[in-house]
């Protein structure tokens, strides 16, 4: 790691998005799911696609705030020259497994036996909370509410992606997981510690948690990827992205309880319209491909490849027999224990 990787990222480029709510092609057609999408880079994300014609589903666990951010965005477009799409709300809690299977169920039904997913943005998620609860089956708060949760949703929506993309040009169909540049500045050696695998509340520090569950999702996307076959359950075609999209003013500070931490780094956080420019741009960018997804290859804040992450890191996305220690293969499959009971 360099000074420069941790400062192209705080501070990038000026007006270096190549994807922006200006540019974007018409959506017309396409459909697209958006966890966490009632506030922050989510809401913006929702609101971009909508304005280019696309049809996106929101789903978040409040219903108040979901419709009111879904009226906002129909009222920011209201009498002017834009070819809107739809917008609809499901209700989902990451953190429960079950709620989590009925909001997958609930979007196959909307969409019914002929419908489609070009993108699923895996976007929601909490903060570092201290004493988090433990979630409804059980489970540490963090790494399901950030990582299982979306694993979860990710199998159970890979049927639809998969006849997606295979009506769909070669790699355009994708599924965006959020990471953090505490990936790179928290995480402990190797990403996700052993002992952690082993007994998830054994790690206490609400930092650490939050930061091992964004490691995560660079190991799932990295191992979706990988995973893929004709016949088997992890699907084909599907191109699993991960990446850092910077650092916003959003209420996922909401359980930060060291304000002086907090107003630290207020000075460097910027709008989340520029995480949603990141999402767009490692959903839509000709530069995001299949080998770049197996390669484990990680996105950066406002359409950039990383320019170089931790090496111990990449010898987590490695196996054994490369090289590596392993550790990305072994989370996935942790994941998949986690939720058996709830893909078939």
């Amino acid at each position: 790691m360099s000074v420069y990787s941790y400062w192209t990222q705080f501070f990038p480029p000026r007006n270096g998005a190549s994807f922006t709510e200006d540019n974007l092609p018409d959506l017309t057609g396409k459909v697209f799911i958006v966890t966490g999408g009632s506030s922050g880079i989510g809401y913006e994300l929702c609101r971009v696609l909508y304005a280019a014609g696309g049809k996106v589903y929101m789903l978040t666990r409040t219903k108040k705030n979901a419709e009111e951010a879904i009226d906002r965005i129909k009222d920011h477009y209201a009498g002017k020259d834009v070819k809107t799409g739809s917008i609809q709300f499901i209700p989902m809690d990451l953190a429960d497994f079950r709620n989590v299977k009925a909001a997958a169920q609930q979007f196959l039904d909307s969409e019914g036996p002929d419908g489609k997913l070009d993108t699923l943005f895996n976007n929601a998620g909490t903060g570092g909370w201290k004493d988090a609860p433990k979630t409804p089956q059980g489970d540490e708060y963090h790494i399901t509410a950030n990582s299982v949760g979306h694993y979860l949703l990710t199998r159970l929506l890979t049927p639809i992606l998969t006849r997606t993309a295979a009506k769909s040009p070669k790699d355009s169909v994708r599924v965006v997981w959020a990471a953090s540049i505490l990936v790179e500045m928290t995480s402990p050696i190797g990403g996700i510690t052993k002992g952690f695998l082993e007994d998830p509340f054994s790690e206490k520090h609400a930092g650490v948690l939050y930061a091992q569950s964004k490691v995560g999702n660079w190991f799932l996307a990295t191992e979706f990827s990988r995973h893929q076959s004709e016949a088997g359950p992890f699907g084909s075609g599907l191109v699993h992205i991960a990446g850092n999209p910077g650092s916003y003013n959003t209420n996922i500070w909401r359980h930060v309880k060291d304000l002086i931490k907090y107003y630290l780094v207020y000075p460097t956080l910027r709008h989340p319209v520029y995480g949603a420019y990141t999402y767009m741009w490692m959903s839509f960018s000709k530069d995001v491909t299949m080998e770049e997804a197996k390669a484990g290859n990680y996105a950066t804040c406002d359409g950039r490849w990383h320019p170089g992450q931790r090496a111990d890191l990449l010898l987590a996305i490695k196996g054994e027999e490369e090289g590596g220690t392993g550790r990305s293969q072994e989370f996935f499959e942790w994941c998949e224990e986690r939720v058996k009971d709830y893909v078939s």
